[in-house]
């Protein structure tokens, strides 16, 4: 199988560059003319990768460390508090796709989202003796309905 860099001319950059605007990482540029090196494109590929992949530390705040785990019927967020946080101004607000905490300290927020769509109202916060607060909500099943829309003259 030929690479891509024996398909054909390579574009000029710059005409490109143009067409597309400057949101692009243009220093890929300078590294498409290694035709004869074709490893530096997994490299690339790698490390944006890396930067991208969700890791524990991404998690954690300082503040809140969670975790969420799902069954067929439930989600269930783990809360793990620093011992900064005053519980007395901790509240939690939900959505069907997210948990807000307010009251943190300097008057921050934190949103976590869920990993499916839950009944807000279905949410129940209890402490744990560790100091942990698990977050219980009922999921809310996906919508298999079809609904046909018509086209207006």
């Amino acid at each position: 199988m030929s690479s891509f860099f024996e398909s054909g001319p390579l574009p000029d950059w710059k005409d490109v560059q143009k067409w597309l605007g400057k949101d692009i990482p243009w220093n890929l540029v300078d590294s498409w003319d290694r035709k004869d090196d074709a490893n530096w494109i997994n490299e690339y590929v790698k490390k944006l990768i890396a930067q991208a992949k969700p890791t524990v530390d991404a998690r954690e705040s300082g503040l809140v460390r969670f975790e969420t785990k799902q069954d067929a019927k439930t989600v269930l967020l783990r809360l793990n508090l620093s011992p900064d946080i005053d519980l007395k101004r901790l509240q939690l607000f939900a959505a069907s796709d997210r948990l807000k905490l307010c009251g943190l300290p300097g008057d921050k927020t934190r949103v976590i989202r869920f990993p499916c769509l839950v009944y807000p109202r279905s949410g129940k916060a209890a402490m744990k003796k560790d100091g942990r607060i698990d977050v219980r909500f009922k999921r809310r099943p996906r919508e298999r309905s079809e609904f046909e829309l018509f086209i207006q003259p």
